[in-house]
């Protein structure tokens, strides 16, 4: 048996020694191909507009803004209009969109008309939004920010809008509605005793007025969207917006502002197709 075994071995070994294809030969498996290289869209834009300088004013300035929004390729496009805020999608599935937003406003200048009032600085508000798309034609989105810069308060936008899509052409309506606490209102509209004193003082016309929060302002929009190319698009939009409430009836409003605010503007986007760019 031993010598049998003995020369099982011997023959064995003497094959593998021939180039006979062994275990210890045999090839490795293959690697697994690497993962495909995300595919993203991104969408870079710019909007000039015409706007009231600050809110209840009623001088307009024109404004410059710019935007940019990031996309998989294999994602539809989701409905958009340029008065959103800046946004991040952090979660989202067919119908719900979660995700942090941001908004900048205009500071309020020191002016004749509001001698003795304090000047306010421009505002970058922070917050978050959720949007649901239950049809392919409404949205709905609320927006909550929070001042971190000019003044102190908390604002909120409610919004809705109904589209519809011919060809390269997408036209929409929604409303606007638009909430402050009580110190957005202090930091627009109120105004003080002393600061009324001041003001009558240098020839104006502002009473004391203690401003306080709600639904500051209700209104509409409007736009259309024009596709001229894969990587062109341009869009027109145009809002009016009714101060209500509160700070509707403020003397800041009735003497040197307006109860009507509109904003018209004009997006000009490019966007194009990355690969590997934006690889997370």
């Amino acid at each position: 048996m031993k010598s049998l075994l003995r020369q099982f071995v011997i023959a064995t070994a003497a094959v593998c020694s021939a180039g006979a294809v062994c275990a210890a030969d045999l090839p490795s498996p293959a690697p697994p191909p690497p993962p495909p290289i995300p595919d993203w869209i991104v969408t870079v834009s710019g909007m000039p507009s015409v706007a009231p300088q600050y809110p209840g004013a009623k001088m307009y300035s024109i404004y410059g803004a710019g935007g940019i929004s990031i996309r998989r390729a294999d994602q539809p496009e989701r409905f958009s209009t340029p008065d959103d805020g800046f946004s991040l999608t952090l979660y989202e599935n067919s119908w719900l969109h979660v995700g942090p937003v941001a908004r900048y406003l205009n500071d309020r200048p020191h002016e004749r008309e509001l001698a003795g009032l304090a000047y306010v600085d421009p505002a970058i508000e922070l917050g978050g939004f959720v949007e649901v798309t239950p049809y392919n034609w409404f949205r709905g989105r609320l927006e909550v920010r929070q001042a971190v810069t000019g003044y102190d308060g908390l604002v909120a936008t409610l919004s809705g809008d109904v589209w519809h899509r011919w060809g390269d052409l997408t036209l929409s309506i929604g409303p606007r509605l638009n909430f402050g606490n009580n110190k957005f209102a202090e930091s627009y509209f109120s105004v003080t005793p002393q600061q009324s004193a001041i003001n009558l003082a240098n020839g104006g016309a502002l009473t004391p007025y203690n401003a306080t929060g709600g639904l500051t302002s209700a209104g509409l929009a409007v736009a259309a969207r024009y596709d001229y190319s894969e990587h062109w698009r341009v869009t027109a939009i145009g809002g009016y917006q009714a101060l209500t409430g509160s700070v509707a009836n403020s003397s800041i409003t009735e003497h040197t502002g307006s109860t009507n605010q509109f904003t018209v503007g004009i997006e000009i986007a490019y966007r194009f197709r990355t690969t590997g760019l934006f690889a997370f």
